[in-house]
């Protein structure tokens, strides 16, 4: 694993949701809720100390939105951090490994298509392992752009209601994954090449996911990661194609939905709680980020918002 993969911090950005309490049985923390003949899509709610936290395989091709950090390593790939910027791509059968950084383990969103559609839509993007044998996620994992995730949690929500139609959400899936297979290319080209380089920027995210509502500056960081400032600023941007601030900016939002969408805080106390100054602060990052403002998104019944997010225009 990474030389950060022991970082622990006490607390975790937001307290335990009401809902986390209501976990599925720890004989089966993965719980599907919509299947259809070519997607499927559940969630997986693994506390640490459950059998399966630490090791483990996916039946189908899986694509996947996690709601918190957790390493994850593929059998003979390299260990990343797990998180709300980026999508983990799992191939049929594939062992992988987990290690925790969140206390609550690992709390993810599964999207699940059939491998020959899967294989369609690698080949319409050019990938030869639209002919792999079985192997058709070259990439561990793909960075997911912030309107992707907005889209994303919009149509599981409206899934997990249990109202959906099935063509709509068919279609939306094949949408979401179109673009996570766009980004993967992405990934593929970008990176540093030194491991040294790599394990320091993964080290950053995992304490940064577990600070991101903290109003720390990059000395703190850099001090966590046991590098200097300059350093790490460099190497995590040529690492993860942004900055670090705005990086952290992007946990922020990304964990805002959960909290717009199944807390009843005013929109100030939950401003306040991922570490902004104030309401018009929190709201304006909010609708630059997501094109909307969070009092929109909160007030769109869940029945019409998977298809008002998913009629928005890309940046």
């Amino acid at each position: 694993m990474a030389r950060g993969a022991s970082i622990t911090i006490s607390s975790t950005p937001g307290a335990q949701r009401p809902s986390d309490v209501n976990t599925p049985a720890l004989s089966n923390p993965s719980q599907p809720l919509f299947r259809s003949p070519l997607v499927e899509i559940g969630l997986f709610r693994c506390p640490t100390f459950h059998p399966q936290f630490n090791a483990g395989f996916t039946e189908g091709y899986d694509f996947v939105f996690p709601r918190n950090a957790v390493w994850i390593e593929h059998d003979g790939g390299k260990p990343f951090v797990a998180d709300s910027t980026v999508v983990p791509l799992y191939n049929a059968g594939h062992p992988y490994r987990r290690r925790r950084i969140a206390a609550e383990g690992d709390r993810t969103d599964w999207f699940s298509v059939t491998p020959s559609l899967l294989r369609e839509m690698l080949a319409s993007h050019g990938s030869p392992s639209a002919d792999a044998e079985w192997r058709l996620f070259r990439s561990d994992y793909a960075r997911v752009d912030s309107r992707t995730f907005l889209i994303q949690r919009a149509v599981f929500d409206h899934v997990r209601r249990g109202e959906a139609d099935a063509m709509f959400v068919e279609e939306s899936v094949i949408r979401i994954l179109d673009r996570v297979l766009s980004n993967m290319f992405d990934c593929d080209r970008a990176g540093d090449s030194k491991p040294k380089h790599r394990e320091l920027a993964e080290d950053a995210r995992a304490y940064l996911n577990l600070t991101f509502d903290r109003p720390d500056g990059l000395t703190t960081l850099a001090r966590a990661v046991q590098s200097s400032v300059f350093h790490l600023c460099r190497v995590f941007r040529r690492h993860s194609g942004v900055s670090i601030h705005d990086y952290r900016s992007q946990l922020r939002m990304r964990r805002s939905l959960e909290l717009l969408g199944e807390r009843a805080d005013d929109i100030l106390s939950i401003a306040l709680t991922l570490g902004y100054s104030g309401h018009s602060h929190f709201t304006s990052a909010f609708h630059r980020t997501f094109g909307i403002r969070p009092s929109e998104f909160r007030t769109i019944s869940l029945r019409r918002r998977a298809a008002v997010v998913s009629s928005l225009k890309s940046p």
